[in-house]
């Protein structure tokens, strides 16, 4: 092959090449051989007649042409000649082939390379023998222009980034470019390089090794992938310290017919997790799942279908801070059961809604979101064993939006939410005053020799005066007291006052006359001692009595009721009952208080509920013109016995109404509360002589064991009479250990 062309294709002065020795009809010729043929013009004559002897017949390689051009370099094809060993090609930018430059080739193709851009060239090829010398004369010249200069290299690469295996560049563009080809090594000699390919002046470099420095070239490729610029000068970058191992401990902790929760091991440095996602083993078709935290839900699956994660460490701008875990698997749960159907507004009051929906199967509760909004935002959470459920504490005429969903005993959801329904309370109904109400107490005001040793309790004869003092503040028309006792007081003579006589007279002495519906002591021959008692009825229902204002109401009748017992022994429990009549309206209403049994051993709430039946019984038998009925009393049962609220139960399925709405297990009202202005109905009924005043939390209701029951009718005011201060202790003394029940009410 010819040696290279300089620019222009000047020859290489001064510089020659080894003496050619050229064998003629058998004399041996020394002729100096140029390393060009520049001066072959002043040589030709003197040669001509030795190449005449040296050449044969043999005629020039024919059909001489280009077959390609580039900036630098032409391509050229011959035709053979037989007994060619090479090929030799004349190149010059003059016609007159002056200056030429020589290549050889050995075929009849060849590439002449490292000419100028832009310029046209002549060419000439001749056959050579095995020892170099001439096997033909040079052929006719062929002409071709190579093509425009290569473009520059691009410029400015350098590193704009790293991690542990990868490095980011970027590199100024050349126009005309399909493809940037960049060569990676940690060789500063290139050596060992790898390539990569990308489509703008931006990429990077990954699967590198960490701590590692790495050598950068870039070129500009064609369309066809063919070069269009040489390698660029190298630029250098340093790979980051080796990335930390993938989480750890990644497994499936939980499974529904939709979701697999997962959990794993925590990564310093970690922003985020993603969780790869797959229903395949080589993970095709992947999904992916971020998570704050160390453990996710992975939620949107199909059930019974066995699924593969991966997980990996995010930095904070979202790229990888480690490599992707090994997989695990889990399997989704069978198909979530369908939802509950019908959900429908069972009633509606200005504070309460109630709900009804079918069964679901497997359903062991169920769970209700209400919210005041259309998109379920902000919604509250219920649960109920039922197929029905009553929500209180709402806003009078509001609409909300109810679903309910299938849980299973814990709480586990078992099926999704069904079809929102929109249901609304009423309006508050709009009532004008009350023109001439009643007012009706009930007050258990402890017995006189009764000594439980609790925190603040004191003798009757130092907390009587509070008692009056209680009852004065308020004035009720009628009330029921209990536990007044008919036994003689202890700082009175023989034959002297009894408790609910005492009160009477102190009441009187405070200006408030209040009477009696019956008087007697006892039930014998002689009602004032039970001392040698023959047996009598008189109507006596020892300390349970009804205190009434005869300027404010009459009594028409009255009469009592002795109790169901469990045993003689046990103290006797009494209804003591009126046919009343409010002066001021004219209008009759049926009063009855009564204590019920104390005792919460097993039995006792059976009896409590036998007691309740029998006064029942007497209201219906002793109200036959289906008066107004009031109904008083220490029930000694609340909301929270267990099994149930005996009393209660009784009294409001036989049409009596608690105003309060203080239904079992709830602290907030029944929709279906009739006490239009409460006042501290947090505060329990029973305080135990304790300082602080047992409560729930402000506009719930308390817990009572003290009642008053009506039949239908307003209610505009009712109160647990009790003086607290700010920090919920009683003041002064404590006058019982319960608390005194108001309630003002219009007769119907």
């Amino acid at each position: 092959m010819g040696a290279p062309m300089s620019s222009l294709l000047v020859s290489r002065a001064g510089r020659i090449a080894a003496t050619a020795t050229v064998a003629v009809l058998g004399v041996i010729i020394a002729t100096p051989q140029p390393s060009s043929d520049a001066h072959q013009a002043g040589t030709t004559a003197s040669l001509s007649r030795i190449e005449r002897l040296a050449t044969t017949a043999v005629a020039p390689p024919a059909g001489l042409k280009s077959v390609g051009q580039t900036g630098d370099s032409v391509s050229l094809s011959w035709g053979a000649v037989a007994g060619t060993a090479e090929y030799r090609v004349m190149v010059s930018v003059n016609a007159d082939m002056s200056g030429a430059v020589y290549w050889r080739f050995p075929s009849t193709a060849g590439t002449v390379k490292y000419l100028n851009p832009a310029t046209k060239y002549y060419f000439k090829v001749r056959s050579l023998k095995s020892d170099g010398s001439a096997l033909t004369a040079y052929s006719a010249a062929a002409t071709a222009t190579t093509g425009a200069a290569a473009p520059a290299p691009p410029a400015g690469l350098k590193a704009v980034g790293q991690t542990g295996d990868s490095v980011s560049l970027s590199w100024g563009a050349v126009a005309g470019t399909a493809e940037y080809r960049v060569m990676v090594s940690a060789n500063a000699d290139m050596s060992g390089a790898v390539y990569w390919r990308f489509p703008s002046t931006t990429g990077t470099v990954k699967l590198l090794k960490p701590a590692t420095k790495y050598y950068f070239k870039v070129r500009s490729l064609k369309s066809d992938g063919s070069a269009l610029t040489a390698y660029s000068a190298a630029a250098t970058a340093t790979t980051g310290a080796a990335a930390p191992a993938p989480p750890a401990g990644l497994r499936a902790v939980g499974q529904t017919g939709e979701s697999v929760s997962l959990s794993w091991g925590a990564v310093a440095g970690t922003a985020e997790y993603r969780v790869m996602v797959s229903a395949n083993a080589d993970m095709s078709g992947a999904v992916y799942w971020r998570f704050p935290s160390t453990t996710g839900t992975v939620k949107l699956l199909k059930p019974a279908t066995t699924y593969y994660f991966k997980i990996r460490s995010l930095k904070s701008d979202g790229s990888a801070l480690t490599a992707y875990s090994s997989a695990v698997s889990a399997k989704t749960g069978a198909a979530t059961p369908a939802a509950p159907t019908g959900l429908r507004m069972a009633f509606q009051t200005p504070t309460a809604l109630g709900l009804a929906w079918n069964a679901a199967p497997a359903a062991e509760r169920y769970r209700i979101a209400l919210s005041p909004n259309a998109d379920m935002s902000k919604a509250t959470y219920y649960r109920f064993t039922e197929l029905s459920a009553d929500i209180r504490g709402l806003t009078p005429g509001t609409a909300y939006y109810a679903q309910v969903r299938s849980i299973t005993a814990d709480g586990t959801n078992i099926s999704a939410y069904s079809p929102i329904v929109r249901i609304s309370t009423s309006a508050a109904p709009v009532l004008g005053p009350v023109a001439n109400p009643l007012s009706v107490a009930s007050y258990n005001i402890h017995c006189a020799n009764c000594e439980d040793q609790m925190p603040t309790e004191v003798p009757w004869v130092d907390r009587r005066d509070a008692v009056v003092k209680t009852i004065v503040s308020k004035r009720p028309d009628i009330m029921g007291i209990q536990e007044a006792s008919q036994g003689w007081l202890a700082d009175s003579p023989a034959g002297g006052l009894s408790q609910f006589e005492d009160l009477r007279n102190r009441l009187s002495d405070a200006g408030a006359p209040y009477k009696l519906t019956n008087e007697m002591r006892n039930n014998c021959v002689d009602p004032h001692t039970p001392t040698d008692c023959i047996p009598k009825e008189q109507g006596a229902t020892k300390g349970t009595r009804i205190f009434y204002n005869p300027d404010k109401v009459r009594i028409v009748r009255s009469g009592s009721k002795l109790l169901p017992s469990l045993s003689l022994e046990k103290n006797q429990r009494y209804l003591a009952w009126a046919e009343v009549v409010q002066l001021s309206t004219g209008k009759h209403f049926f009063f009855g208080d009564t204590h019920l049994e104390v005792d919460k051993a097993e039995g006792y709430n059976e009896l409590r509920r036998q007691q309740a039946q029998t006064i029942v019984s007497v209201i219906k038998a002793q109200n036959t013109t289906n008066l107004p009925v009031l109904m008083v009393g220490d029930m000694n049962s609340s909301k929270w016995l267990v099994p149930s609220n005996a009393p209660y139960d009784v009294f409001t399925a036989a049409g009596l109404v608690d105003p309060l709405g203080n239904t079992y297990g709830s602290t907030l009202p029944s929709g279906y509360a009739t006490a239009e202005k409460v006042t501290n109905r947090n505060i329990n009924s029973w305080n135990g002589f304790e300082r602080l005043a047992r409560a729930s939390a402000p506009g719930t209701n308390g817990t009572y064991i003290d009642y008053i029951f009506t039949s239908k009718m307003r209610v505009p005011t009712w109160e647990t009479v009790a003086n607290v201060d700010s920090a919920g202790n009683y003041v002064g003394q404590l006058p019982s250990d319960h608390n005194m029940i108001y309630a003002t009410v219009s007769l119907p």
